[in-house]
């Protein structure tokens, strides 16, 4: 009989342990995004004599059950005693926190005091989510830079890798570009100066510059560089991105491919043999510059959006909008904003998007409590 009841609790415990794992593995997949927005209640005794004490503990389990919504662990045990199971327990910790909220509604009956919260949960502030948005970029003209030791026949072949360059730029996706490869970006800011007394701003225009948008210079260098008694040439591909009106350097990347091109030799029969096939180089080339454009937007997606806060007409706007890659409802974080029940110890701020228009979105703070003109001039970062 014994051993009956002994296999019986052993398919008990394996029945709970699958319920657990499987409770675990979905409020797990929650867990997966990094911050949402939850609504939770909570409850607690209504203590007559001390209402706030009540209000409290009502508050303290709204924020818990926030917290659990963002995901949970869950783990169980037991207690056993002459094969037989007499007390299961299980422990269900929340893996994310909440990072702010705001009151909505409270009542109370002759028994109970309740409260509930909309919430802001999530993991960390600072997890980078490289996910693909688009990216507004007026694309200037560059710079071919070849030194004079170059053999002509591989220098002949910079322009043409120059203009692959913008080909490749050109067919990226999520890319929006306004292509000026004929204008350069230091003569636009020197025209922006003074537009009206400026003969290539009167002529020609100055290309629209919103902030949220970038600005781009592609470069190349072709240099020589001995290495293992090879003529090596060291090919330099490099970008400058310039953001926003005022055209700020917002990054400069480079990215070098080696090319050995023959032995470094006296004798002119072990150069001509020693050559690598122009095609071989070319194709080789194509495929770098292939890998460092995707390499470099990619590092643009993970980059989280940032704008500039202003009040305008006693609304809360941001100079970013859909183009730049804004959705309704997405959350912002502002630092530097003290208010009484954020949940963050650094005083950050949860704002989020209200109306989302081409160029700038309207923002609307989770705390109603805070006052916009605090949020004046403050910069907003975007997660996803």
């Amino acid at each position: 009989m014994n051993k009956i009841i002994f296999k019986f609790n052993n398919i008990y415990k394996i029945f709970i342990f699958i319920a657990l794992l499987t409770f675990n593995f979905d409020l797990y997949a929650q867990d997966k995004s990094n911050f949402k927005q939850v609504e939770a209640t909570g409850r607690s005794i209504l203590i007559p004599e001390n209402i706030e004490t009540s209000r409290k503990r009502a508050l303290e389990d709204a924020i818990y059950l926030a917290a659990l919504k963002g995901g949970a662990n869950v783990n169980g045990f037991s207690s056993i005693s002459s094969n037989t199971i007499i007390n299961e327990q299980s422990v269900i910790k929340a893996t994310n926190r909440v990072l702010d909220f705001k009151i909505l509604s409270e009542t109370q009956n002759k028994e109970y005091l309740t409260i509930k919260i909309s919430a802001i949960v999530g993991s960390e502030l600072s997890k980078q989510n490289c996910k693909t948005r688009p990216i507004n970029i007026n694309l200037f003209k560059g710079s071919i830079t070849v030194d004079t030791n170059v053999p002509s026949r591989l220098a002949r072949y910079t322009s043409l890798w120059y203009n692959k360059t913008y080909d490749y730029i050109s067919k990226f996706p999520n890319l929006e570009i306004n292509n000026f490869q004929n204008r350069q970006l230091n003569q636009i800011i020197k025209s922006s100066q003074n537009p009206s007394f400026d003969y290539n701003a009167i002529t020609k225009g100055i290309p629209i510059m919103y902030p949220g948008n970038y600005s781009l210079v592609p470069k190349i260098v072709l240099k020589k560089t001995n290495k293992n008694s090879f003529a090596n040439y060291l090919l330099t591909v490099s970008f400058d991105l310039y953001k926003g009106k005022k055209i700020r350097l917002e990054t400069s990347k480079s990215y070098d491919l080696l090319i050995n091109y023959q032995l470094d030799s006296k004798f002119q029969f072990l150069k001509n043999i020693s050559t690598l096939d122009l095609d071989k180089i070319d194709q080789n080339v194509n495929s770098h510059l292939s890998k460092v454009i995707n390499s470099f937007f990619y590092d643009i997606n993970c980059t989280p959006l940032e704008g500039k806060l202003t009040l305008n007409e006693g609304k809360l706007e941001v100079d970013l909008g859909s183009k730049q890659g804004l959705k309704q409802k997405q959350i912002g974080l502002v630092n530097g904003i003290k208010i009484q029940n954020s949940m963050l110890n650094d005083s950050v701020l949860i704002v989020h998007t209200d109306d989302v228009f081409d160029n700038y979105s309207t923002l609307l703070p989770l705390n109603d409590n805070v006052k916009l003109t605090n949020l004046n001039n403050k910069i907003v970062k975007f997660v996803e």
